[in-house]
């Protein structure tokens, strides 16, 4: 009798590992294959073979860049080397990168850039807010933009409990933003268990120096996130859902879900064109192959147009573009390259 509830609840564990595991396959879209289309217009930016995570654009068509990032689980092509920040002036007819500068007293070593947000004051001062991950923790560094220098000068560093495995941010004020939060545990096997279970337990987090708190939870893996161009909804793109949520923004800053716009493809960052408020996202077709990389036969990456009228998406064509140019790019933006 008790070598038959042995076998029993061993026949139960391994079926539930088996079930699990399908539907991680398929959420991850392991099965897919992606005919190559090849972008018109576009070409490769020279000086980003470390990996683009993360862009941002000004009025102006400066863009600021983070490259080089070290997440768990996920191919690094320069482990021995420090992220950095880019910049590119989009005016120009063959546009180039040129890594900015760093202000002294800020640790360069450990510098591990994720998503980052722009901020102009009313004086038109620029300010760079960045998700780092200095020796695999998470906090936001602020930065003020020198344009004349090329530089960026650090002003402060912000840490709190709530701010972990965050992901992604939009700043809508001076020191107020939205983070993401891509996964609920910081331990490398309980996040990757939490993924596999599909716990959703991850969140969308607001920050203030006068408060800090959860304001819209039970997504999947939240990723890229960003806001309309009247800062009346916040965008948040669920990787492993493959969906994108779109949330009604309160006065006290919480956030109301209206709309949820499902996708076929894993939705990682999000920007918004400030002419037509349509939702760009850049997607990983099979993040399978982006989890085991190989670089005979890259993942390639997908870039998904969302068109909106107020906060309710029209359409949704998708583009679908494989090749070694954008094996695995994490952020689409409509820019003149």
């Amino acid at each position: 009798m008790g070598k038959l509830v042995v076998l029993t609840l061993l026949g139960a564990g391994l079926a539930l590992i088996g079930e699990r595991l399908v539907a991680f396959r398929q959420r991850i879209n392991a099965y897919r294959e992606v005919e190559p289309v090849e972008p018109q217009n576009c070409h490769l930016i020279e000086g980003l073979e470390n990996g683009a995570e993360d862009i941002d654009i000004l009025p102006s068509g400066l863009a600021f860049i983070s490259t080089g990032l070290k997440y768990p689980g996920m191919p690094d092509f320069a482990p021995d080397e420090p992220g950095q920040i880019f910049l590119m002036d989009l005016n120009e007819q063959n546009p180039r990168v040129q890594s900015l500068n760093i202000s002294d007293g800020f640790d360069r070593a450990s510098f591990n850039p994720h998503g980052i947000s722009t901020f102009i004051d009313k004086d038109q001062t620029v300010y760079l807010y960045v998700v780092n991950h200095p020796h695999m923790d998470s906090t936001v560094e602020i930065f003020k933009f020198e344009e004349q220098q090329h530089s960026l000068v650090h002003l402060k560093t912000i840490k709190h409990k709530l701010l972990k495995s965050v992901n992604d941010i939009v700043v809508l004020g001076a020191e107020q933003f939205y983070a993401t939060r891509d996964h609920y545990f910081t331990n490398f096997f309980l996040a990757q268990l939490e993924m596999f279970l599909d716990l959703c337990w991850t969140s969308v987090l607001f920050y203030s120096p006068r408060e800090v708190k959860v304001v819209a939870k039970g997504f999947s893996s939240a990723n890229g996130i960003t806001v309309s161009p009247d800062k009346k909804y916040i965008y948040v793109a669920d990787v492993l859902a493959k969906n994108i949520h779109v949330m009604e923004k309160h006065d006290n800053w919480d956030l109301t879900q209206l709309k949820v716009i499902q996708l076929s493809t894993l939705v990682d960052n999000l920007t918004v064109d400030p002419d037509t408020g349509d939702i760009l996202a850049g997607c990983h077709p099979n993040a399978n192959k982006l989890l085991s990389y190989n670089p005979e036969d890259p993942p390639g990456s997908e870039l998904s147009e969302e068109r909106l009228k107020g906060q309710l998406p029209l359409m949704g064509p998708s583009r679908d573009i494989t090749g070694r140019d954008l094996a695995g790019k994490r952020k689409h933006t409509q820019t003149r390259v």
